[in-house]
């Protein structure tokens, strides 16, 4: 089972940790809490450290321009019990809706590795966007202005007649 690392926003991690990872070929419009519908990529990596390994799905959210991460429940766990929870893994991001791919990462060399390594959104700190006001929140703000100002010369009245 997968759990939401909130405080997890990016992987800045070594791109030689990353043992093997799995990305998707096309966004899928999902909603996470919090955030509006929107398209997102998926990664699946499983990303290594000694006789330890942590299994990671991450979503890069294109409007929003941010990562959520997911990881066991249970967290790191030992290199050998590793494929049984990547699978998991697997299943979890194809049961929203993605295809994953190989993306071929454990094969190339140091250098290759490292240069799309840091390519990658899921490991660029979150760009902040200000929100945009849909048309309806605009005009409900006129509106709400409106009423202040109707508000305050019936209360100026009110107090001329005392």
């Amino acid at each position: 089972m997968f759990i939401q690392h909130k405080q997890l926003k990016n992987l800045n991690i070594p791109a030689e940790k990353v043992e093997h990872l799995h990305s998707v070929s096309s966004s899928v419009q999902l909603a996470f809490a919090g955030y509006p519908p929107q398209l997102c990529r998926a990664y699946l990596l499983k990303i290594s450290g000694g006789d330890k390994v942590l299994i990671v799905v991450a979503f890069y959210l294109a409007e929003s321009q941010c990562s959520i991460f997911f990881v066991p429940k249970f967290g790191e766990l030992p290199a050998e019990d590793a494929d049984p929870v990547y699978e998991e893994g697997y299943s979890f991001v194809e049961s929203m809706g993605f295809v994953l791919t190989e993306t071929d990462y454990h094969l190339l060399s140091r250098s290759q590795k490292q240069a799309y390594w840091t390519a990658l959104p899921i490991c660029q700190p979150a760009k902040k966007k200000e929100p945009e006001e849909s048309a309806t929140t605009i005009k409900a703000n006129e509106e709400l202005k409106k009423l202040r100002l109707q508000s305050r010369k019936s209360l100026g009245r009110f107090f001329a007649s005392m």
